[in-house]
């Protein structure tokens, strides 16, 4: 498979781009719901979870990698400590969870065939199963990879709601925000 010079500067731009606007979103959210943070990495009201769902959306493998390389940014303290194996794993996890559940849920159909189709249903069905699937995955991996301050029985609820709350807080900004052009452009 070639890809030409032309496809591999937008993959790139494309990532580049999401991992500015994840990371500007990561940093207003925490400034926005500062009062909000249950601890340290969980928030009870976390906008960037649905931020996450719409780049992988409509961007794809770009959109995860784009995430993947904020929460990296994000992160970066950490890069340089005895915790780097845990910052990058973080990073994977934050990029490709939401890339995961999507192609679990598209059983074999092509994305551009499951958003034509996508219901409110099926919407809120992906959000949910995304919060859930990021809060387990998140906390499996501050836990097998040494974050000492980990309760996963009682830390992981948490971090579900505040990603639920913050995806579909977004999602249907998102909406309104798409609405409101249609309307503008008639």
């Amino acid at each position: 498979m070639k890809i030409s010079i032309q496809e591999a500067f937008e993959i790139t731009a494309l990532t580049l781009g999401s991992a500015v606007l994840f990371a500007s979103f990561f940093q207003f959210n925490g400034w926005l719901f500062a009062d909000l943070m249950y601890r340290e990495g969980v928030n009870w009201v976390f906008l960037p979870a649905g931020f996450r769902i719409i780049l992988v959306l409509i961007l794809g493998l770009p959109g995860a990698m784009g995430i993947m390389l904020a929460t990296w940014f994000i992160d970066r303290d950490s890069l340089g400590t005895s915790s780097m194996w845990l910052a990058l794993v973080n990073g994977v996890v934050s990029g490709f969870t939401p890339l995961w559940v999507l192609k679990i849920l598209e059983r074999g159909q092509r994305s551009q065939h499951l958003l034509k189709n996508i219901t409110a249903q099926r919407l809120l069905n992906f959000t949910l199963i995304f919060a859930a699937a990021s809060a387990l995955a998140h906390h499996l991996v501050w836990l097998l990879l040494g974050r000492t301050d980990v309760n996963i029985w009682v830390d992981v609820w948490p971090m579900f709601v505040g990603d639920a709350i913050g995806a579909l807080l977004m999602l249907y900004g998102f909406k309104l925000l798409l609405s409101g052009l249609k309307i503008n452009r008639l």
